[in-house]
């Protein structure tokens, strides 16, 4: 009997035992097989070492491996806003990473192979804009460059060079003679047909002033400001001769890439303007691309037919002063033309004795060495794997103690908690599993519409305290307006009102109907990215309240695509920019125009939007209306209301009362939510600076003031009513944050 009440006790302990074993594995199994999301990987120390940018909990986080045991030896947390753009180079034989914090101010890293991070800024140096639009490569340096358009930040030039950073104030008298309000680069200003980088700078009096685009020796930049009568590419012309004089650069024999097919590498004199024979690499390379590497380096890639598509990827490191090739073809065998040429995708190396590396965002990196050949490569998702080989991811006995320890309370309930929460979770499921599939039949045996609720009433029955109610729809199927009666138990709080739109699936022979969710609803159809087309034209239509009607004339492949957009005063769409456009159903839209789109679809949130007024124009292109349409954008109990304009297909009938999907980016959705719950008041507008676009709304950073106060809007505006300076805004605002976004537009 002893033996009998020994065993009915260890029954609950061994049960208890291996609930427990596979709570702490299934945690164990979590982290694992949920890493980090890695952004950029690079090799280091002659591919010993290899550094991976990943998500961390500052925003980014620099990972030190040993690529022989793919062994962790250093984590280096990296202050970073939401948009995770980062800066690199290789320098002094570690990896140089800058990155922008959530106050603007610039953040830069020197890693070593030992894993040993050196701070190189002082939190000091503020860069307005988007990090990718201020940084600029040149022969190795990383160059960074400031507006100051903010009153919070001083127009600024930052160069890294030799893993050191200085910086220079533009703002300062010595440098300009009076206070840069706009700093832009010239034409193929970092390319290499020129002999030294030059920017222009537009000044508070009115003047110009040409800056170099690198520093000297003194760690300031060259100065040229031209006479009055001085303008255009004559002003240009003499800012160069001076630089190169300044610099003692040789502009004599440059490198350019021809303008025409098929696109070699010819020398170039920028003294005379004069384009010289062809660069003698040993195979031809056509569809060329230059990059300089170094300050005697320069990479030479390319397509070994006339005809990218048909030929093969080539590459040649070539030497300016030994005026020697070296065949990097081998690192490009698995790659395409257009992945080596996207903007995602960069070299370096950084001097003649050392590897070349590459590396390619959200992708892959790599590395070549030129005086043996060896050569090795990785994707950034086997980088993450290598995550699960950290020890505290590996189950161990030991681990298992520690998790009895930390969580004794919790393990000496399971025999209560869990049994329960088990019945209540698996017989809930058996119904719906069995529900689910009765609903699947039914869908397939229906037609999908959009009805009206026009009568409702309760039936008596209630299932889980909620009463079951029988609704009553009208809807237009082959042209005959019928009404159906559909029964389903919902809640007093979500209880759908008289005059309320749905979508319903209707089976014409049962003459029967239900409800459907947005889970139910056919899936969109398939669409198609088109990366880097680049606008070859532009048509001008009527003018649309403070915006501009224009149909956008793209080229991709030898093929042609026409976006028609609305352009508000302030935006302008300008001939042989790229953007990414999208194709559903046959119909082309601007995906995103001058940014780099973010495709991180675990952010991307798809939420019910209902038509609650639409303002047709009379402007029609191409078989599409403009319409301005408001949409209440819902989840759960919380609504917002945004407005868009689009140019809808003429046969595509809308109506107020629609229900639509609407994708959202999550976290820009909560903020809105968290906003639009805090203060709203009137504000006028102070500076407004565009930044390309995301779908056919421009992209805008906003400064608005409020009273004493000061608030910046970084969000999408809706082209038809615009934003200018002077504008009187109503917005919705954190007095803590300073964040804030447009309730009403001045001219609504």
């Amino acid at each position: 009997m002893r033996k009998i009440g020994l065993l009915i006790y260890l029954i609950p302990l061994v049960v208890i035992s291996i609930i427990a074993w596979n709570d702490y594995a299934g945690g164990i199994e979590e982290a694992r097989n949920h890493p980090a999301a890695v952004h950029n990987v690079f090799y280091l120390d002659k591919g010993q070492k290899l550094i991976s940018i990943a998500d961390g909990e500052q925003g980014l986080q620099g990972m030190i491996y040993n690529t022989s045991n793919h062994q962790l030896e250093n984590d280096i947390p990296l202050a970073s806003n939401i948009f995770k753009d980062i800066a690199a180079a290789y320098q002094n034989k570690q990896l140089i990473v800058a990155t922008k914090d959530n106050n603007d101010r610039l953040s830069v890293h020197a890693i070593d192979a030992t894993g040993n991070s050196k701070e190189l800024s002082n939190h000091s140096i503020i860069i307005d804009d988007y990090l990718r639009n201020s940084t600029y490569m040149w022969r190795n340096r990383l160059v960074l460059v400031n507006d100051g358009w903010t009153k919070q930040s001083k127009a600024g030039l930052s160069e890294i060079q030799n893993g050191q950073l200085h910086s220079i104030d533009l703002s300062d008298s010595s440098v300009l003679p009076a206070r840069p309000t706009n700093i832009d680069n010239t034409h193929n200003s970092f390319e290499s047909d020129v002999a030294i980088p030059m920017l222009v700078a537009t000044l508070k009096d009115g003047r110009s002033a040409y800056i170099s685009g690198i520093l000297d020796k003194q760690h300031r930049p060259a100065v040229y400001v031209p006479q009055a009568d001085l303008v255009g590419y004559e002003a240009e012309e003499q800012a160069e001769q001076q630089f190169v004089q300044h610099f003692q650069a040789d502009p004599t024999r440059l490198l350019q890439v021809e303008s025409d097919y098929p696109k070699q590498v010819r020398f170039y004199n920028q003294t005379t303007d004069q384009v010289g024979v062809l660069l003698p690499t040993p195979q031809p390379v056509y569809q060329a691309q230059i990059l300089l590497l170094n300050d005697e380096e320069a990479l030479v890639t390319g397509s070994t037919t006339k005809d990218e598509a048909d030929g093969k990827l080539i590459g040649y490191i070539y030497n300016e002063k030994t005026k020697q090739f070296t065949d990097i073809s081998p690192l490009l065998t698995n790659k395409t033309y257009d992945q080596v040429t996207n903007d995602n995708f960069t070299f370096y190396k950084e001097n003649t004795t050392t590897p070349l590396y590459y590396s390619e965002t959200d992708n892959s990196a790599g590395w070549f060495n030129p005086q043996d050949g060896s050569i090795s490569q990785i994707t950034n998702a086997e980088v993450e794997q290598w995550q699960a080989s950290d020890p505290a991811k590996q189950k161990s006995w030991q681990g298992f103690l520690a998790y009895l320890l930390e969580g004794g309370p919790i393990v000496f309930n399971l025999i209560i908690w869990l049994i329960i929460p088990f019945l209540l979770l698996v017989i809930p499921f058996v119904i719906h599993f069995i529900l689910r599939r009765r609903k699947t039949k039914q869908l397939q045996k229906g037609v999908v519409t959009q009805a009206t609720i026009i009568a409702r009433a309760e039936t008596g029955t209630f299932i889980n305290e909620q009463p079951q109610v029988r609704f009553t729809v009208q809807f237009e199927d082959e042209g005959v307006l019928r009404k159906v009666n559909i029964k389903k138990v919902v809640s007093y709080l979500q209880m759908p009102s008289i005059g309320d739109s749905a979508m319903i699936s209707y089976d014409r022979r049962k003459q029967t109907a239900i409800f459907l969710t947005t889970e139910d609803v056919p899936a969109q159809p398939q669409s198609h990215i088109l990366y880097n087309a680049v606008l070859q034209k532009i048509d001008t239509y009527e003018q649309v309240n403070r915006g501009q009607a224009l149909l956008l004339h793209f080229e991709l492949d030898g093929q042609t695509y026409s976006v028609p957009v609305v352009q508000p005063r302030g935006f302008q769409y300008r001939l042989w920019d790229k953007a990414n456009l999208i194709q559903i159903a046959g119909m082309t839209r601007l995906l995103s125009y001058g940014v780099l789109t973010d495709l991180n679809k675990k952010d991307e949130l798809t939420l019910q939007g209902e038509i609650i007024s639409i303002q047709p124009f009379a402007v029609q292109i191409h078989q599409r209306q403009l319409m301005l349409m408001e949409v209440l954008v819902s989840q759960n109990n919380q609504r917002i209301q945004k407005v868009s304009s689009q140019f809808v297909p003429s046969q595509l009938a809308l109506s107020v009362g629609n229900q639509l999907p609407v994708t959202v980016k999550q976290h820009e959705f909560q903020r809105d939510l968290r906003l639009m719950q805090g203060k709203q008041g009137s504000a006028k507008v102070i500076a407004v600076e565009f930044n390309g676009t995301t779908g056919e709304r421009p992209l805008a950073r906003i400064t608005v003031q409020r009273g004493d106060a000061e608030y910046v809007l970084e969000q999408s505006i809706e082209p038809v009513y615009g934003v200018e300076v002077g504008d009187e805004l109503w917005i919705a605002y954190d007095e803590q944050t300073r964040e804030a976004m447009i309730v009403k537009y001045a001219s609504m």
